[in-house]
Parts: C-alpha cells; structure tokens; sequence
C-alpha cells in the first residue's frame, strides 16, 4: 500500500514517517469498515415515497415522470411504516431521509412528516423546491423538520435547460420561504454534475452564496436512466478530474457554501479526506437502508432493483435487515475485472454499489482509474 502513494493521481513524494501514518490510517479505515459490515447498525433510512415528479430532467436517473402509480404505498401506509421501524430500533439514532420523485406531491405527506416527529427520527426531505411555497414552508418548520435538501444543478442557464424554464426562480424561492417561516434546521443544494456544468462550478458557488445557502452536496451524474442515453452529459476522465480539483480546491478557502463531493468510491490520496470530509465508504445496506415508493425494501434509492431485499407489505423491516443484505454486506463479487488486484480493495470495496446494474456486473465508473486516465496513466 505505502509504496503506491507516490503514484497515485497527483500524490506528492512523501517522507517514510507520512507513508507509515498513511498506512496506519487506511489499515485502521479498513477495519472499521470490516466491523460496520459484520455488526450493520441502521444508521440512516430512505423512505421513497412517490416516484411521481413534477419535472423530467434530461439526466434522470430513476426516469421519473408525472405518472401516479396505484402500486405505491398510502401515506397511511407510510405512517404504518414509521411506527414499525420506531418500535424495532432507537428512533433517535436513525436518520430518515424522505425522497421522490417530488417528494411534495405524495398526498397526505405532512402526515408521513407528524409521525417522524412524533416517533423522535431526526428526519429531512430531499425536493425540487418547485411546490415550496409560504404555506408548505410554514408547516415543514410546525412538522420539525431537521433538513431539506434542494436540487439544482448548475447556473440558471445551465439548471432550466436541463430540468426546466423557471425552474431555477422557484427552487431559489423556496429558500426564501424558509427562511422567511424561521426554518432553522440544515439547508443544503444537492447538484448532479453534467458536462456542461463542468465551466460554471465557480459561478454556480457563487450565486448559491448570494442565496445565502451554506451547504452544497456535487455528484457527477450516473450514467444510467436517461443519462444513459445522454453521454454528452456524463462528464469524461478529463472532466471528473476537473471537477475534483475544484472541489480539492474550494474547501480550502472559508467562502460558503463549502462544496462536498458525494461517496463515489476510491478517489486516490490527493482528494480522499479532502473533497469530503469522510474517507470512501459505500455505506448502502451496511449502516444505510430504504424502502421504495411501491414496498420493496432495498438501500440507496440510487441502487438498481437487483439489490432489493425484500417487501415492506409482506415482512418486517427489522427481519430483512437483520437477515438480508448480504450482497451489500459481503461484496467479494465485485473482486473482478480492474478490482481483481487492485491495492486499494480493502477501503475501496468496489467503490459505490449504485454503480452496478446488479451484482456481478461490471463497474460503471471508477473515479479513480478515471484521474490516472485524465494523468495519461
């Protein structure tokens, strides 16, 4: 491992005593994540409870659409949900992530939202801000709401051209609403990197610190649902390496927002540790669970259905979790191809499992293998 350092995407020569405290942090990082996967303590849960969406970006990896689906659980099937999983684990320690779709258009959402509060999960919602008016602000800050997440994924010019005319004016809006009906919890932009966001990441940072936003989540988009039909969108090894630098170098400046870069696998020593404050851990079905909009309980709403486990109508989720998951537990399938003998398989694991059409296929994209590529290595 320390001999690999120095030939790692843009790694500095480093002294014996810095190699060996590398080495020693990546042992240890190795462990704790061998000790996640043979204990698994839920530690955050995706309720998707609608796949129904206002919008339909022209990146969309889940393919949403503006089509109600009569499979998907009633919001008091939901709220049926949340009081099971309160009853079988430590409310307090589960955060709950509540998604779409447009998670606004599920009807009867604000009682799905009462029963999270009610029950003690720290809970926060991820949305297009397109329905977030005065009204819908006030009763997220009455439901106690911790987090919303806003989806934006470039400058206005580059955002409507992707997901929409105006859709930029009403997402900014809805911070505005926030923060006008005293929302204090976390607010944060997530953004789903194209290529021709790639050039505007400045300009984008800076219009998000105008709004005031101190939070911003950057993920290149998948190249899967419509972005997989779309490869002018999905950003190249010269790209992703672009993008890396800039995270690498934003967050050595104190100007908010702070961009952090998503869990995408090993990124190699000149971003891990840096571009998000966390080393690589795909955490999905070991600490991370979720329940899709029509029952079926998986993990990341980001994974393809071949890793679901099970259905929320016909079992319980505490069985599931404690006696499924395994390929998410145990991910000695994805040791093939480039993974075969890479020296970073003990941290890196196989990188993000929403990289995989099911288990045992090939890897979508290795960042990683990406930035040498950027290197001409």
């Amino acid at each position: 491992m320390a001999d690999d350092i120095p030939t790692t995407p843009g790694a500095a020569v480093l002294d014996d005593d810095l190699r060996e405290r590398h080495a020693r942090m990546w042992r240890g990082h190795a462990e704790v994540l061998a000790q996640k996967a043979a204990t698994h303590p839920l530690r955050y849960l995706f309720l998707e409870v609608t796949r129904r969406c206002n919008l339909a970006c022209a990146y969309c990896g889940s393919s949403c659409t503006g089509r109600d689906d009569p499979a998907e659980l009633t919001s008091d099937e939901w709220v049926a949900v949340v009081r099971q999983v309160a009853a079988d684990f430590d409310a307090r320690t589960v955060m709950v992530a509540v998604t779409g779709g447009e998670t606004l258009l599920k009807p009867g959402i604000l009682d799905v939202f009462h029963a999270l509060r009610d029950c003690g999960f720290p809970y926060g919602m991820v949305t297009n801000g397109q329905l977030l008016d005065a009204t819908w602000a006030r009763d997220l800050v009455a439901a106690r709401m911790g987090s919303i997440s806003i989806s934006l994924d470039g400058p206005p010019e580059v955002n409507d051209r992707l997901r929409g005319a105006g859709v930029w004016a009403k997402a900014e809006a809805a911070f505005g609403h926030l923060r006008d009906a005293g929302f204090a919890g976390k607010l944060e932009v997530i953004s789903t990197i194209t290529t021709p966001a790639i050039p505007t990441l400045e300009a984008m940072r800076l219009r998000l610190a105008a709004m005031r936003v101190p939070m911003w989540r950057v993920a290149p988009v998948m190249p899967i649902g419509r972005a997989g039909e779309r490869p002018d969108l999905v950003p190249g090894p010269k790209d992703v390496r672009a993008l890396l630098e800039w995270v690498r170098t934003a967050r050595q400046d104190p100007r908010l927002p702070v961009p952090e870069f998503s869990e995408e696998g090993f990124l190699g020593w000149r971003f891990e540790g840096v571009v998000r404050p966390y080393l690589c851990q795909c955490r999905a079905g070991v600490e991370v669970g979720g329940i899709k909009a029509d029952g079926r309980i998986g993990a990341c709403p980001e994974l393809t259905d071949a890793f679901d486990q099970g259905n929320i109508r016909t079992q319980r989720f505490k069985d599931v979790w404690e006696s499924g998951y395994q390929n998410l537990r145990d991910r000695q399938w994805a040791r093939r191809g480039p993974c075969a003998d890479c020296p970073h398989w003990d941290w890196c694991r196989g990188g993000a499992m929403h990289l995989y059409d099911h288990p045992g296929a090939d890897f979508l994209r290795c960042l990683y293998r990406e930035c040498l590529e950027a290197e001409g290595r």
